[in-house]
């Protein structure tokens, strides 16, 4: 049993090559996109985590703040989903999601292709009806969205 097992895990780790690092940029670069596609094979692809509630709670969907996750959120799941149906997407390019290749030149550019990859996901998702909440960045990328697409937007300051 035991030589069963070390055998597999020797298997696994023969297979993964071990390579130099370094500070040179285009080297860290790679070495990224070489991780992340074991990890990510689908060119555009953001993640989500779902957390049910009752059929009749209104969907609350929150995206995270620049450089962040949804893991920043992690301690606001369980009461967020005892009154709402609630997702927290990784915006692309950040968490789980995926990585493409980031093109954009000027700010124009940068909001499409958060709000278009939002877009896109939405529609797969077949959500019509949510609530939207984002944090820093992710407020601004919900903002950004919702004024792009004429959505009934209420803002709830607390001072």
């Amino acid at each position: 049993m035991t030589v069963a097992s070390s055998s597999k895990s020797r298997s696994f780790w023969s297979s993964l090559r071990w390579i130099l690092t370094s500070t040179d940029h285009i080297h860290i670069i790679v070495t990224e996109k070489r991780i992340l596609s074991i990890v990510n094979d689908e060119p555009r692809f953001i993640n989500t985590v779902t957390f049910d509630s009752k059929p009749d709670s209104p969907m609350l969907v929150m995206v995270h703040g620049y450089a962040a996750s949804q893991g920043f959120f992690f301690r606001n799941f369980d009461a967020l989903a005892s009154r709402f149906g609630t997702i927290a997407v990784d915006q692309l390019g950040w968490g789980g999601s995926s990585r493409p290749n980031f093109t954009c030149r000027n700010t124009e550019e940068t909001e499409a292709w958060f709000i278009d990859s939002f877009k896109e996901w939405r529609k797969a998702k077949s959500l019509s009806n949510f609530i939207l909440f984002g944090h820093s960045f992710g407020g601004y990328v919900a903002a950004k969205y919702a004024r792009s697409s004429w959505i009934y937007i209420r803002i709830r300051c607390k001072d």
